[in-house]
C-alpha cells in the first residue's frame, strides 16, 4: 500500500501488512509456535473460523503467558498438560481490537494504547485484509518525523539566504 507524505490524516490501510497468517481455533499451539519460529517475522496470527470470520488473535506473548506462567491452567511446566492438547482457541485473545483500512493513525494509536494491543487486525466487510502493529506505526511515524525535520532544515536555509 502506498504512503503519501502530504496526507495529514494518514489511514491505517496505507501501512498495514496485507500478508496475514491465519489459523483456526482448533490449530494445536505446538503447530502455531513452530510456524512462528520458522517465520521469524511472524509473531502473530489471526484466528478465523472456516468462513474467514475473525474470532481472535494469537501472539507469541499469548503463547508464553498461557504455556509458561504459573497461574495459567495451560502451564505445561507445572501441570501434566501436554501442549499437543492445547489449541489456538484455548490461548488466543478473543474479540480483539480491530480497525478498518480507513481508520486514522492517531486514533488507532490511542485505541491500541487503551486496549494494551500491539497487533491489530485490519478488517473490511467482515474479512481480515491486513494487520498493523505498534512497530509498524512507530517506524512510520519516525520516518514522518525525519521528513518533517528535513523540510524544516530546508526551509530554515531558504529563510537565512533570503535575509542576507
Amino acid at each position: 500500500m502506498d504512503q503519501n507524505r502530504s496526507d495529514l490524516t494518514l489511514r491505517v490501510g496505507s501501512i498495514a501488512d496485507e500478508s496475514v497468517g491465519r489459523v483456526t481455533p482448533d490449530t494445536p499451539v505446538a503447530e502455531v509456535a513452530q510456524t512462528m519460529v520458522a517465520q521469524t517475522k511472524c509473531a502473530r496470527y489471526v484466528v478465523v473460523e472456516e468462513n474467514d470470520q475473525l474470532v481472535g488473535i494469537i501472539t507469541d506473548r499469548d503463547l508464553i503467558g498461557a504455556l509458561l506462567t504459573p497461574d495459567s491452567e495451560f502451564n505445561v511446566l507445572a501441570t501434566n498438560q501436554s501442549e499437543s492438547n492445547i489449541t489456538a482457541g484455548d490461548v488466543m485473545t478473543s474479540d480483539p481490537l480491530t480497525v478498518t483500512p480507513e481508520a486514522e493513525v492517531p486514533r488507532v494509536l490511542r485505541q491500541m494504547n487503551e486496549a494494551a494491543a500491539r497487533h491489530v487486525p485490519v478488517v473490511e466487510d467482515g474479512s481480515v485484509v491486513g494487520i498493523v502493529t505498534l512497530d509498524d506505526l512507530i517506524t512510520h511515524l519516525a520516518g514522518e518525523a525525519a521528513h518533517v525535520s528535513a523540510q524544516m532544515d530546508n526551509l530554515s536555509g531558504i529563510i537565512r539566504s533570503e535575509s542576507q
